[in-house]
């Protein structure tokens, strides 16, 4: 069904708004609001049935100002981009009104890039690694102004490097964000390994405090007695256990750098794999439709990459008192 958003009720005269329950005459095509047609009982454009005419051919010219250039989806009339694929609707006005910034490029050179078009005022059509820029920018969806520069960097230079700080600090948190969930994985347990050294030593400061001992014997637990193999274990190893600790450290912050400076890259062979696969679904609507949805940003991603990794370092805490208690 069109999109009537902002056309008027034939019966009460008030604009149609978004998701308003809405049926049309199946003669001539004229929207009501439910409720008014109802009412009636029956269509009330006489007119129109005695032309022979349909509503939508008598308001074709208001529709198709609304008609995204791209996808042909019905927009609302204030819409300034799709909401289907975000193409800028009667592009050429909005592109030239919209404010630019410019981004450096390789070699010193300089590039003017349309904040407000998820293209960055690029060519839609324009081919990265075989893929509609269009269909890239969609699956991104937040901030294409980053990484559109960026993908358009990759492509043109062949280099792989950039700086993502965020992926530095918390890569398993960028990753998931970003829906690349075997790296998200990945991450966690890298971190989550890369902590057992200085979990074993956490364990030992913990069951030889004098003040957390008398705490546990108070709850009716010994802890010299119940895990003293696993302290004496330690205590053996601990000139080993810190020395591990050292490189495990180092090793994960050399995981950090290099996730720092090929998370960029990573991510946009991530989009270009995940259009192609989508890129099968010839109608444009449904493709853009579904490169959005699979694409874009999740918090509910992050939120989970918290829990593993949290959930992973009491499995790891849960593993050694079970081997050693």
């Amino acid at each position: 069904m069109p999109n009537f958003t902002g056309c008027p009720c034939k019966v009460c005269q008030n604009l149609f708004r978004e998701g308003d329950d809405i049926v049309v005459c199946p003669e001539c095509g004229t929207p009501y609001h439910r409720s008014c047609y109802e009412a009636n009982g029956k269509c009330i454009n006489t007119t129109l049935h005695e032309s022979g005419k349909s509503w939508q051919e008598m308001h074709r010219s208001k529709l198709l100002d609304r008609s995204c250039p791209n996808c042909h989806h019905i927009n609302a009339p204030d819409a300034a981009y799709c909401s289907i694929c975000r193409t800028p609707i009667n592009g050429r006005e909005q592109e030239e009104s919209a404010p630019d910034v410019n981004i450096m490029m390789p070699g010193g050179a300089s590039m003017r890039f349309n904040i407000n078009d998820p293209c960055c005022g690029l060519p839609k059509d324009e081919q990265f690694d075989g893929e509609r820029l269009d269909d890239v920018a969609s699956y991104v969806r937040s901030n294409t102004l980053y990484y559109i520069p960026l993908f358009k960097r990759f492509k043109e230079t062949g280099r792989k490097l950039s700086f993502n700080l965020p992926c530095f600090l918390f890569p398993h948190l960028y990753f998931a964000n970003r829906k690349m969930w075997p790296m998200a994985i990945l991450s966690v347990l890298m971190l989550v390994l890369c902590k057992i050294p200085s979990l074993l030593t956490s364990i030992q400061m913990a069951f030889t405090d004098k003040k957390m001992i008398k705490m546990y014997k108070e709850y009716g637990m010994d802890v010299t007695e119940l895990y003293g193999g696993l302290l004496e274990f330690i205590e053996e190893n601990l000139s080993l256990i810190q020395t591990l600790d050292i490189i495990f450290y180092a090793v994960q912050l050399t995981f950090c750098v290099l996730m720092c400076v090929f998370a960029n890259y990573l991510y946009y062979r991530h989009v270009i794999k995940k259009v192609k696969t989508t890129a099968r679904t010839s109608a444009p609507q449904v493709r853009q439709m579904l490169l959005q949805r699979d694409g874009g940003t999740s918090i509910w991603g992050m939120l989970g990459a918290i829990a593993l990794y949290y959930g992973g370092l009491m499995a790891a805490l849960m593993v050694i008192l079970i081997l050693f208690g």
